[in-house]
């Protein structure tokens, strides 16, 4: 359940901001070699998905960042779209500094 919370969370997220970013071959990442332990603040964007276009801030393990961003690039590929995704751990140490950063 939380699991999918967390994907509508982060649907919404994104459809409420804009963002820049550089080419990531997102669907190349094996997440089963990804940590799935160690929490901190990732920064994502995503862009050209056509309904889900932003950047997030979010206080997750890399793992769930991952599978979020890759339901994602399937959501916009069954619309005939080619997203642009990056993603990169940041410099905050607690959730509350990093979940500000939002615009939402």
């Amino acid at each position: 359940m939380k699991k999918i919370l967390f994907a509508i969370f982060a649907v919404a997220a994104l459809a409420l901001t804009s963002c820049e970013g550089n080419k990531m071959d997102i669907m190349s990442l094996d997440v089963t070699k990804l940590d799935n332990t160690e929490v901190k603040c990732w920064k994502w964007t995503v862009k050209n998905s056509g309904f889900m276009d932003g950047t997030v801030y979010v206080w997750d393990t890399e793992y769930n960042v991952i599978l979020v961003l890759q339901e994602a690039y399937k959501t916009a590929q069954l619309n005939h779209r080619k997203p642009i995704i990056t993603y990169e751990a940041t410099s905050d140490s607690d959730k509350e500094s990093c979940e500000c950063k939002n615009d939402f």
